[in-house]
């Protein structure tokens, strides 16, 4: 075989995985618009903001390999999280802001990994929450500290219990708590 033919094979190989790719991604998006969010602002008091959290995935309560494609959400990315009485605003950079309503907040978590991201054992914070068709989904984030991500679950279990239906989170996976970072 040529060098010619050889490329020409491996071009088509590989336009052939991105298309699929594409493909796929395209039916992800389909399969979740179903949890598309309203997109009415939160005008509630402010109880915590957090700047320049790592946002790293949205995926299906138990399913933490799954990335589900909401807009606002599809991609990781640095996020500025705001916890407001009337529920928590998600600004991903790049992406419209996402608004969840306090009544679809379940409360939060934490977790070693997600797609897309593993660290220390409870090192990233999962936001428990119900989307529009009923699904409960977890948004996960990588704060600058630990105290930060107490604050986070603080300032999210301040929102929560004030849900007429909010439900009792949860968790994908079991949780480990010790007494060393508090």
């Amino acid at each position: 075989m040529s060098r010619t033919m050889f490329l020409i094979l491996w071009l088509v190989i590989a336009s052939g995985i991105l298309t699929f790719m594409a493909l796929a991604w395209r039916a992800r998006n389909r399969r979740d618009a179903g949890l598309a969010l309203p997109d009415h602002g939160l005008a509630g008091d402010v109880v915590q903001t957090f700047e320049h959290v790592g946002y790293v995935s949205t995926t299906p309560a138990g399913a933490p390999l799954e990335r589900l494609a909401i807009p606002g959400l599809r991609y990781k990315g640095w996020a500025d999280v705001t916890v407001r009485r009337d529920g928590v605003e998600i600004a991903v950079t790049g992406e419209r802001p996402v608004h969840l309503a306090a009544a679809s907040v379940r409360g939060t978590d934490s977790a070693g990994g997600r797609i897309g991201k593993v660290v220390e054992r409870d090192g990233l914070a999962l936001l428990g929450w119900e989307g529009t068709d009923g699904r409960a989904v977890e948004s996960s984030f990588r704060f600058q500290t630990p105290g930060e991500q107490r604050r986070f679950a603080a300032a999210v279990g301040e929102v929560a219990p004030a849900a007429p239906n909010s439900q009792t989170f949860t968790p994908s996976h079991t949780t480990h708590t010790s007494q060393e970072d508090a």
